[in-house]
């Protein structure tokens, strides 16, 4: 099923890139300076490539969102911070590998009666070249909700969510694991994660729920995340 809805995927993707040919060419043109100035990762590009960001933004804007029916949630997330344990919780099974390392290399689908997850590759660099595509804007605008799970600090994917910033795209923040922080560092940890939302003066991000999605009971955010994710 999960393959059907990739296929689906592509064939979209096929459609669109048709049609939208002289905004592609622009940017590939782009993406070809990007790739020559040794830019990558959305890090680098935040810090050396002031100009392409600019450029990179600004025909971003004008890529449309994919069409995609019924509910899709993305999950983007760096390697270690139990993004492949949440998409299993979230699917009720195992559907993605966990371990030590990256285990997504491409975009995954998993469908549910309630919603299509996305699991997005997690390592920076894959994350980059993802959003340099093209296409992948366009998958991003049409997703219906963008998870990002962090374990210990926003710096984490902060360059992702700046990047979701800059194209008027909202997500939430999943703060995983949040049982190996000790029960009376909590709160500070919590107020912690807040302060770096401010800080860093992140502008679209919704909601940020504290969780571990190992052991679910332990936070009530659980319960208020799924409520969240499937009404």
């Amino acid at each position: 099923h999960g393959e059907r809805e990739y296929e689906r995927l592509r064939e979209e993707l096929h459609q669109y890139r048709k049609q939208s040919s002289e905004l592609l060419e622009q940017y590939l043109e782009l993406i070809s300076d990007i790739k020559q100035k040794r830019i990558k990762s959305l890090k680098d590009l935040d810090e050396q490539g002031n100009e392409q960001k600019t450029a990179l933004i600004k025909l971003a804007q004008q890529v449309k969102p994919m069409e995609m029916k019924g509910k899709n949630i993305s999950v983007f997330g760096i390697t270690s911070t139990g993004k492949s344990t949440l998409v299993n919780s979230l699917m009720g099974k195992k559907v993605a590998a966990t371990g030590r390392g990256e285990t997504t290399t491409e975009i995954q689908a998993y469908p549910r009666e309630q919603f299509t997850i996305w699991d997005v590759p997690g390592r920076n660099d894959e994350t980059f070249h993802m959003t340099m595509e093209y296409i992948s804007i366009s998958f991003f605008k049409g997703l219906t909700i963008r998870l990002i799970t962090i374990q210990c600090t926003v710096k984490e994917s902060s360059s992702t969510m700046k990047f979701l910033d800059e194209l008027g795209l909202d997500y939430d923040i999943i703060v995983n694991k949040f049982d190996t922080v000790d029960e009376d560092e909590r709160d500070i940890f919590r107020e912690q994660i807040h302060r770096e939302i401010r800080e860093l003066g992140l502008k679209n991000v919704n909601k940020v729920f504290f969780v571990s999605a190992k052991h679910q009971q332990m936070f009530p955010d659980w319960i208020t995340m799924v409520d969240y994710l499937t009404n």
